[in-house]
């Protein structure tokens, strides 16, 4: 089986790569299982100074894999909240890492890929990327701690706006936000992260590490609890009739 999440590496920057490029490296379990291996192997590991997650093809993340949600609804075996409680680790094992995280997002990041990247310590954009929410389409509310990093760094207002009535940021709206640090060209968007992230292997280790810890502080308790509440609002929406409809429309358009 190819692996969803491989783990590689140039001097002190750890790449961390989606590689689920044929299926729009939709988020599920192996995602999340492999996702988790990677984040603590480069946690135990002395020589990652920074790390890149980043992703093959031409999107970012589609978010849940919702042929798979789709056929959990009907399951016995509590698997959305499993995939959700999954996702949610893998959230906090990022907000968790020492060194900082910068998402090189390509293309569409979308609902929980769209959470993925909002995780990190800071988004390099290229210019075709789009930031799409998606959920209030889909008749649930967010999770992956969408709605607590875009109330944060925005506001409440400036977040429900999003998430509820605006189809997609584009890069440099999503810059004008605060919510990507820099945007470039696609063919320069490798080089522009990987500057980035030498950027702060010049800075002492040190430094680096407290000023992160120091920031996220008082954010990740508060993520933690916020993350068990999106989780139990998600899971009311998804027992919706209106969820199920929209979920099953949406997966017919998509292999249709």
């Amino acid at each position: 089986m190819e692996r969803k999440v491989t783990l590689t590496s140039t001097g002190d920057i750890a790449l961390v790569t989606l590689e689920n490029q044929a299926g729009a490296n939709t988020i599920d379990r192996v995602f999340c299982h492999e996702m988790l291996g990677a984040l603590q192997e480069i946690e135990k590991s002395p020589t990652f100074r920074v790390v890149i997650l980043r992703a093959k093809g031409k999107i970012f993340s589609a978010g849940g894999d919702l042929a798979q949600i789709l056929e959990g609804l009907h399951r016995a075996d509590s698997f959305l909240e499993s995939l959700i409680s999954e996702l949610h680790a893998t959230i906090m094992a990022i907000r968790r890492l020492p060194v900082p995280v910068i998402a090189s997002v390509q293309g569409a990041a979308a609902g929980a890929g769209f959470s993925l990247a909002m995780a990190c310590d800071m988004v390099v954009a290229s210019r075709a990327a789009r930031f799409v929410a998606g959920y209030a389409k889909l008749g649930t509310s967010s999770d992956g701690g969408l709605s607590f990093h875009l109330a944060r760094r925005l506001g409440p207002a400036r977040a429900l706006d999003i998430m509820l009535t605006q189809d997609s940021l584009s890069a440099d709206e999503a810059r004008h936000l605060g919510l990507v640090q820099s945007v470039a060209y696609p063919a320069f968007l490798e080089e522009t992260s990987l500057a980035v992230a030498r950027k702060l292997i010049d800075l002492p280790a040190a430094a680096v590490r407290e000023t992160k810890s120091l920031v996220g502080m008082a954010a990740e308790d508060a993520l933690e609890r916020h993350l068990e509440q999106e989780k139990q609002a998600f899971l009311r929406c998804a027992s919706t009739e209106a969820f199920a409809q929209r979920v099953a429309r949406f997966v017919a358009r998509s292999g249709s």
